[in-house]
């Protein structure tokens, strides 16, 4: 029997790449859910007493957290401590501002033929947190993974 037309196979979830200032980043290996939630606020009429409405309240976005295999490139670890060496007031990023340390990054969604099928836009990306080194452990063969936290204020839909 052949598929029908209207049939999609959907995509799968170990094919994405993130991109931070047009760059691709190397190695990473997991991204959280991207996540928009929009608080419920009750309200009732007084005319109305057993009847409660639900308005929209604030949007929030959820952080975002990436996971690196530790390699030699610099991205994520120069991008993590030039926050905390600003707010330390520590070497040249003492002199920046905090907007110097916000990113918009991309992440980009591709299907089993290589072919970028979805992309999104994170703006205003900062990190919050930040593991260097995982729990070293000399009877383990695992990748030693880095993880970034990323607070955001936005997430576009680009394709």
């Amino acid at each position: 029997m052949p598929p029908r037309t209207s049939q999609f196979d959907p995509f799968r979830k170990f094919k994405f790449r993130i991109k931070v200032a047009n760059q691709v980043v190397a190695a990473l290996t997991k991204c959280s859910a991207l996540t928009v939630s929009v608080e419920a606020k009750d309200f009732r009429a007084g005319d109305m007493d057993s009847f409660k409405h639900k308005l929209p309240g604030l949007v929030s976005f959820e952080p975002i957290t990436l996971e690196q295999g530790v390699t030699n490139d610099k991205t994520f670890e120069a991008w993590a401590t030039a926050m905390a060496n600003y707010l330390g007031n520590k070497g040249a990023d003492s002199q920046k501002t905090p907007d110097d340390f916000r990113k918009d990054i991309d992440i980009e969604i591709y299907n089993l033929n290589n072919q970028k099928v979805k992309a999104y836009r994170v703006y205003q990306c900062w990190v919050s947190k930040y593991t260097a080194v995982p729990d070293l452990d000399a009877n383990s063969g695992d990748v030693m993974i880095q993880t970034l936290v990323l607070e955001n204020e936005g997430i576009q839909v680009l394709q």
